[in-house]
């Protein structure tokens, strides 16, 4: 990557929690990643003529997936010369707590349309801007209904007069639309569709987390009125490629390219943990910036710290009392937990739980997958390293040990190959005494193998151990996975080794139901923290290729 000479940028000026305060050549310089989805949308807004019927969209992707920082950079591209003459960008304040009901709502228009403009030629649209927050003022001392009628069409005249169409660039969208005045909430929703759908109308970008009931319930409002974008997780290459940006333009004295193929399996299990969030990026540039520690999990604590106001702040203030709790053992239980054990562990019944479970999906905070082998549905929490977080935060010494051991476990994962000879040569021995079908011999041998491990401190070089696969699979085809499963769960190496337990466990549900296995087995490992069951997907296919 070549040098970049220009004047470098301080750590200080990324908005790691709000892009929106970020200059527009900031904004487009960082952004190097999701340019497919932004080059998409863009082509979509300047593909609408003057007088269409708009296509409106949603960007959908949980927190710190770069939801705010893609209507950033649309704001900043429509800002320019070659698209200024056709439209006009409206920016929002990510929090619109004012915003009650359509009144509400074109109001703030008003504004963000007056912020735009000042924005571009303070001098040249100053009469405009003026009479923006004059007529403001005034609209705001009438009634709801005469507000809703007149601040659209005066929004409406000014940009017809400037001969720019409006983009509404709207973060947190569902909030910004779902108004509290509940008796004529419907009424003026479908109000404001009937405008969306009118020629010439404003055209919406809107963003949030999930897609909520008032878009795909066929008998609300905007239902089919918008089309869904997400952004799913950054890829390990895109990932890579934010921190050498970063380096680029940051300049910091390093060379990311040796540090980076050195630290490669620290960074994947960081990354891992982080789920591809592309917020974390800056916080793990600092790191590296500092030098990762000679442990692990100084490094995973390091980032908990970073986070934890941020966190802090948002479990405090969104949640209510219930919810916290409900969250609480969500987070408590790491991998997915059904309603039931949700109901033992908060002491609630499923009629206060159903209500709260619902409002949290829709707010983005838990997701659900079928529940293996319970009814329904299990909950688990969106945002990966918010459980992280919440573990390593909340939790006694055993879940810690639990995060702690996975991270060790994952950094040996992503590692070259060790040969582990002595330990090795006792997995041969028990392999001899399972074909002779001795299980009390056999399981003297797996321990003294895990007891030379444990001495030397290379418990977790299992993880991309070849012959501990090898040793994995014939286990299971000799039909002694649930032995081998429970030596392991005495050891408490469920815990200490826990996508090397997962796989051997989906392998032995997959084997023992030779109709419906593959399924079974895939709805056990979609119910477990896919921190672990990411890995240990990696060593099932290892373990299969000694399996065929």
């Amino acid at each position: 990557m070549e040098r970049n000479t220009e004047t470098p940028v301080s750590l200080s000026q990324i908005g790691l929690y709000n892009p929106q305060r970020q200059s527009s050549e900031l904004t487009e310089k960082l952004f190097v990643v999701r340019q497919k989805q932004f080059e998409l949308l863009l082509d979509k807004i300047i593909q609408e003529r003057e007088s269409s019927i708009p296509q409106h969209h949603i960007i959908i992707g949980q927190r710190g997936m770069g939801k705010t920082t893609m209507l950033k950079r649309l704001e900043v591209e429509l800002h320019k010369q070659q698209y200024r003459q056709q439209f006009i960008p409206l920016l929002f304040p990510e929090e619109q707590y004012n915003v009650k009901n359509l009144a509400g709502f074109w109001l703030n228009c008003l504004d963000a349309l007056a912020d735009n403009l000042e924005l571009e030629a303070k001098e040249k649209y100053q009469v405009i801007i003026t009479d923006i927050d004059k007529n403001i003022k005034e609209l705001s001392k009438k009634t709801p209904e005469a507000v809703s009628e007149n601040a659209y069409k005066y929004l409406m005249d000014i940009c017809n007069n400037l001969n720019r169409r409006p983009v509404l660039l709207i973060d947190n969208i569902s909030f910004a639309l779902n108004w509290s005045n509940y008796k004529k909430n419907e009424q003026e929703q479908w109000a404001l569709r009937k405008i969306l759908s009118e020629n010439g109308a404003p055209i919406i970008i809107g963003a949030g987390v999930t897609v909520t009931n008032e878009i795909t319930n066929y008998n609300k409002p905007f239902y089919d009125l918008f089309q869904i974008q997400y952004l799913y997780k950054l890829s390990f290459e895109e990932f890579t490629e934010l921190l050498y940006n970063l380096a680029n333009l940051t300049q910091i004295n390093i060379d990311l390219t040796p540090l980076l193929r050195k630290e490669k399996p620290r960074l994947q299990t960081l990354y891992q943990f982080t789920g591809g969030n592309p917020r974390t990026v800056i916080m793990l540039f600092k790191l590296l910036v500092k030098g990762f520690s000679a442990d692990i999990n100084d490094d995973l604590d390091a980032l908990v710290d970073e986070i934890t106001p941020l966190y802090k702040a948002k479990f405090e203030q969104e949640l209510s009392r219930q919810q916290q709790i409900v969250i609480d053992a969500i987070a408590m239980n790491w991998d997915a937990i059904s309603i039931k054990e949700l109901s033992v562990m908060t002491n609630f019944k499923n009629t206060q739980l159903s209500p709260q479970l619902e409002r949290l999906k829709e707010d983005g905070w838990i997701e659900t997958t079928v529940a293996y082998k319970a009814k329904g549905n299990a909950y688990f929490i969106s945002e990966r390293f918010f459980n992280i977080w919440y573990l390593l935060r909340r939790s006694n010494r055993r879940q810690k040990k639990g995060v702690h051991s996975l991270s060790e476990f994952l950094e040996c994962l992503y590692r070259p190959e060790k040969s582990l000879q002595e330990a090795d040569c006792f997995l041969d021995k028990t392999l001899s005494e399972l074909y002779n079908q001795n299980k009390g011999l056999a399981r003297e041998h797996v321990l003294q193998a895990f007891e030379i491990l444990e001495k030397e401190k290379k418990i977790s070089t299992i993880a991309n151990n070849n012959w501990w696969a090898k040793f994995g699979s014939i286990v299971i085809n000799l039909n002694y996975g649930l032995w081998l499963l429970d030596i392991l769960k005495d050891k408490n190496y469920d815990i200490v080794l826990s996508p090397f337990y997962t796989a051997i466990q989906a392998l032995k549900i997959e084997k023992h139901d030779s109709k419906n296995g593959k399924e079974k087995a895939e709805l056990y490992l979609k119910n477990r923290a896919i921190e672990i069951s990411d890995p240990a997907r990696t060593i099932i296919e290892k373990m299969k290729k000694y399996m065929s």
